[in-house]
């Protein structure tokens, strides 16, 4: 899954990333191509801070990412595991179930990073 990030999703990065500057990583000296895992491997400093930046995200954005998720345009087989079952509790929390569910299967799928 590889994509060039709209300016919703630019958007949407720096609200979970405000210290986020450039679009392209770094490491690697490629663009992000995706939300969540710039987020997880990049920013947030462990498992608990990667669920506080969800925090911030009201439910209409959240719905929004989980939308992608489910519709391959954002991966999440970068995240690590920490980060990928907060995401899944989050999910469940904002009352999801059958996309936690689905996100559970994708993560345990992999298909890599996007």
């Amino acid at each position: 899954m590889s994509r060039t990030l709209t300016e919703e999703d630019i958007r949407l990065l720096e609200k979970l990333a405000p210290e986020c500057t450039s679009l392209t990583c770094a490491k690697s000296a490629a663009e992000y191509r995706s939300i969540l895992a710039p987020v997880a491997n990049h920013f947030a400093k462990d498992a608990e801070d990667f669920e506080s930046r969800l925090l911030r995200l009201t439910d209409e954005e959240f719905s929004r990412i989980i939308a992608m998720i489910r519709s391959g345009e954002e991966s999440i087989g970068c995240l690590p595991v920490e980060c990928a079952e907060i995401l899944i509790s989050e999910t469940m929390k904002r009352g999801d179930m059958n996309a936690a569910n689905e996100l559970y299967a994708l993560y345990e799928m992999g298909g890599g990073c996007g």
